[in-house]
C-alpha cells in the first residue's frame, strides 16, 4: 500500500478566489501589471508542465478539453446517467473521460491523450511519486538517464564558464 501523503480522499473540494474588490482598488498601471503579470505566470506555467513529468502536458491537455466541452456537473450528470453512484463516479474518471462530449467530438485525441496519461497520471510506483533524478524520481527537466553526478559534473562545467544553469536542458 503507498503512503497516504500520495492519495486524496474522492470529496476533496475546490474554491474559488474572489479578488474582484482588491483588483477594483488597483490603479489602472497596476491592473495592466497584474495582468500581465497573471497572462506570463499562465504561459510560464505551461512550460512547467513540460519541465515536470512526461505525463503532465498530457493531463493538463486532457483535461482541458473535458471541461472546454463539459462543465463538472454536466459530467456527472452523464456519469450517472452511464450508470454509476456518486462514489463510483468519484473514482472512475476514465469513463467520464471517455464517455464525455469532447470523446465524442474529438474521439482520437482524446483517446489518444487517456492512453499517453492515464495510468501514468494515477501511478503510486515510488519512483514516480516524487520529482527527482534517476531511480529517485521523475522529471523532464533532465534527461531520463542524467544522474546527480551528471547534473553536479554539468553544473561545475557551468560555473566554471560563467554561465547559469536555468533554462537549459541535459
Amino acid at each position: 500500500m503507498a503512503d497516504t501523503q500520495y492519495i486524496l480522499p474522492n470529496d476533496i473540494g475546490v474554491s474559488s478566489l474572489d479578488c474582484r474588490e482588491a483588483f477594483r482598488l488597483l490603479s489602472p498601471t497596476e491592473r495592466l501589471y497584474a495582468h500581465h503579470l497573471s497572462r506570463a505566470a499562465w504561459y510560464g506555467g505551461l512550460a512547467v508542465l513540460l519541465q515536470t513529468s512526461p505525463e503532465a502536458p498530457y493531463i493538463y491537455a486532457l483535461l482541458s478539453r473535458l471541461f472546454r466541452a463539459q462543465d463538472p456537473d454536466q459530467l456527472r450528470q452523464h456519469a450517472l446517467a452511464e450508470g454509476l453512484t456518486e462514489e463510483e463516479y468519484q473514482e472512475k474518471l476514465e469513463r467520464v473521460i471517455l464517455g464525455s462530449e469532447a470523446a465524442q467530438q474529438h474521439p482520437e485525441e482524446v483517446r489518444g491523450l487517456w492512453q499517453t496519461c492515464g495510468e501514468l497520471m494515477f501511478s503510486l510506483e515510488p519512483r514516480l511519486r516524487h520529482l527527482g533524478l534517476g531511480k529517485e524520481g521523475i522529471t523532464t527537466y533532465f534527461s531520463g538517464n542524467c544522474t546527480m553526478e551528471d547534473a553536479k559534473l554539468a553544473q561545475d562545467f557551468l560555473d566554471s564558464q560563467n554561465l547559469s544553469a536555468y533554462n537549459t536542458r541535459l
